[in-house]
């Protein structure tokens, strides 16, 4: 997609965690983890030491990020794991969930094709009493009309996913798949995802998703998603934004409001 273009990228790549409050997700970057992560390909893999958080995250900008997400430039290695393996970190004392981190391969991916799309019956944090139908106008012109918010995934049940609270974040129709064709937002990594799966029955494929919250707000502002193929073709951090077009949200609460 064009729109994730190299300006782009570089506008967004310095690590800063500034007014960060990024529910226990650096606990999944302690000192005893390993320099990389388990590889099939011995394609040199980004390291945990050097995982930081890039700057842009806290507001979108439609003009960078028409569809919601952002290519802010290589991934990066949150957590060292073993084929196969996913980690949900703890939720925090406000019940917003962290680091969520997967290795994932073809036979992970063929697994969670064979379960197929999970029911979610828990609310994740931030969940408002009222999810008000709205119209937003999408990218491509049309308009999306349906409900504001989104039980939304930070490993899509797609890829083996849990429909746990470790595993959801309150988000708007526009950060879990963006406009009417599915193509951005968490929708966009997760394609990407589970083409290379689909298309490579040996290797591993890293995927992260970390939400990012603004002090002691329960809705994030942000989701960091990192995917690093172990043949080295699928390589790159993305800023998937929590936010529509025409509506001001209240990242405590869940209420939105009508800003055109």
């Amino acid at each position: 997609m064009a729109r994730h273009n190299a300006a782009s990228r570089a506008a967004a790549k310095n690590g800063s965690a500034v007014l960060v409050c990024i529910a226990l997700a650096w606990q999944a970057l302690g000192a005893g983890l390993p320099a990389t992560t388990a590889r099939v390909d011995p394609v040199e893999s980004p390291t945990t030491a050097q995982a930081s958080v890039p700057d842009g995250w806290q507001s979108w900008d439609e003009a960078s990020a028409p569809d919601y997400v952002l290519e802010a430039g290589p991934a990066q290695v949150r957590k060292a794991l073993e084929a196969g393996e996913i980690s949900y970190s703890p939720l925090d004392g406000l019940g917003r969930p962290g680091l969520v981190a997967a290795s994932l391969t073809h036979e992970s991916r063929k697994r969670a094709r064979q379960r197929g799309r999970q029911d979610i019956e828990v609310d994740p944090v931030g969940w408002p009493d009222e999810n008000p139908k709205v119209s937003i106008e999408t990218p491509d012109g049309s308009t999306y009309r349906g409900r504001f918010w989104n039980r939304s995934h930070l490993l899509a049940d797609s890829l083996g996913g849990d429909p746990a609270r470790e595993n959801l974040v309150t988000g708007s129709r526009m950060q879990n798949a963006s406009g009417n064709d599915n193509e951005g937002g968490m929708a966009y990594g997760e394609q990407v995802a589970r083409d290379w799966l689909d298309k490579h029955d040996d290797g591993t494929l890293y995927y992260s998703a970390l939400p990012l919250y603004e002090g002691g707000e329960r809705i994030p502002r942000a989701v960091i998603v990192d995917m690093f193929s172990s043949d080295g073709t699928v390589d790159m951090e993305l800023i998937v934004y929590n936010a529509a077009k025409g509506y001001a949200i209240d990242y405590e609460t869940g209420v939105v409001t009508r800003v055109d």
